[in-house]
């Protein structure tokens, strides 16, 4: 691959701090939500400014969901903050998502959800025309796909999978057919691509296989059809979840999935992509510095992750909030009551924990790419003594489960979602490409 440099961010969810975050139903709103709302432009306009203080690299690329619920005031403000990248010499390439137009547009006052004026998809051609369609060497205007030159030799292919008219998560053949046109016509003429998607293209982790709405529908058809085609190189977002995986089809030809977090939560983290002269691949973490807001005594990363963990147990209490007796189980017992009801035992160091609380670390771990439980640890060691026990469930749900024919182990696939087997990082990582 060709030398290209770019700063990686996604998910932005913008909300502009004229609009109301307070009261009752903002409050209710934020009891289940990972990541910041209110705060979200001050964490834009804040790494922006780092950006711009940046002399060496000229280009970002945001992957979509760029407003909380496409209130237009949040694209207007959000542009204007584009334009500040742009007029500092900056390039900038966006695709738009599913929190980026529909019916949803609403700010929060008191007892009230109040609707806003919302943006339909259609507009957000114009509305981004600047940043990326305006470079297109050819534009899907259907789904709003594109392919621009963003370097010299080295183009990107923009895959809209989440437009309005198409199922969610879904890269659909009148898409394909239009991005293999692009693709042959850069291989004709000498220069290399990488992709963009919202969705991630690959599962960020291994049991994500089996849930919609984490990936691209059809996954494996997908990233054999983008590898086997020349683009080695994908990024991704939608999942607020830190990962890096790689997937190789029966050609022998290898996808690289970056997907990034959410700007606006945990673990507060964007990514500096570089390519030199010898196609080595370089991937950074960048944190997030100094937004101006109260983070209440906590530093950044406490702070972010005290969002997340937040967020995480009120979905847990919502979905229980109408089974009251089961509620309390869930948020009192301890890991020993559980492994002995199994007729196992629990490793010493967590034994007499809660249960939710070892669960929600671990979950926050995974979201953060730090998938640190690997064999020694006392949680992986527990889970496959639990996942031991319940093997005879397992096997069943294997042969359930099992796609073409292809043999599952569910045992394993658990245990490498909150451990990381795959011999690289999730956060910073280096290869050779094509």
């Amino acid at each position: 691959m060709k030398p290209v440099s770019f700063y990686l961010l996604t998910d932005t969810h913008y909300y502009s701090s004229s609009l109301s975050a307070e009261g009752k139903t903002y409050e209710d709103y934020m009891s289940g939500e990972m990541y910041f709302l209110k705060e979200s432009s001050y964490i834009v306009k804040s790494v922006f400014d780092d950006i711009i203080n940046d002399g060496e690299i000229d280009t970002v690329i945001i992957p979509g969901d760029l407003s909380k619920n496409g209130e237009l005031i949040n694209h207007k403000e959000f542009v204007n903050e584009l334009y500040r990248l742009k007029n500092a010499g900056k390039k900038v390439y966006v695709i738009t998502a599913g929190h980026d137009y529909g019916e949803w547009s609403n700010t929060y006052k008191g007892d009230e959800i109040i609707k806003v004026e919302g943006t339909p998809f259609d507009e957000l051609y114009n509305l981004y025309f600047d940043f990326g369609f305006c470079d297109a060497l050819s534009v899907e205007k259907r789904t709003q796909s594109y392919i621009a030159e963003v370097a010299d030799g080295v183009r990107m292919l923009a895959l809209n999978c989440d437009s309005f008219g198409t199922e969610k998560g879904v890269i659909d053949e009148e898409t394909l057919s239009w991005a293999k046109e692009q693709l042959d016509k850069a291989k004709n003429d000498g220069a290399t691509v990488f992709a963009i998607c919202h969705y991630p293209i690959l599962p960020p982790v291994e049991v994500f296989d089996f849930i919609k709405d984490t990936r691209v529908e059809n996954w494996r058809e997908i990233a054999t059809f983008l590898a086997d085609n020349g683009v080695e190189l994908c990024f991704t977002g939608h999942m607020h979840i830190q990962s890096i995986n790689e997937f190789y089809t029966k050609s022998g030809n290898r996808l690289i999935d970056v997907c990034t977090s959410t700007l606006a939560g945990a673990p507060g983290v964007y990514r500096k992509v570089c390519v030199d002269g010898n196609s080595q691949l370089n991937i950074e973490n960048v944190d997030v510095n100094d937004f101006g807001c109260n983070t209440q005594g906590m530093t950044l990363k406490e702070f972010f992750d005290s969002r997340f963990n937040a967020g995480l147990k009120g979905k847990i209490e919502h979905a229980l909030n109408s089974k009251k007796f089961l509620k309390k189980i869930v948020f009192s017992i301890k890991v020993k009551t559980v492994t002995r009801l199994l007729f196992t035992k629990a490793d010493k160091e967590i034994k007499n924990e809660k249960l939710i609380d070892v669960a929600l670390k671990v979950a926050k771990d995974m979201f953060a790419g730090e998938q640190s439980y690997i064999k020694g640890t006392p949680v992986y060691d527990t889970l496959d003594r639990v996942l031991s026990r319940l093997g005879f469930v397992l096997k069943k749900l294997n042969v359930k489960l099992a796609k073409n024919g292809e043999p599952l182990d569910l045992h394993k696939m658990i245990l490498n979602t909150i451990g990381n087997n795959k011999g690289f990082s999730n956060q910073n990582y280096t290869t050779h490409l094509k």
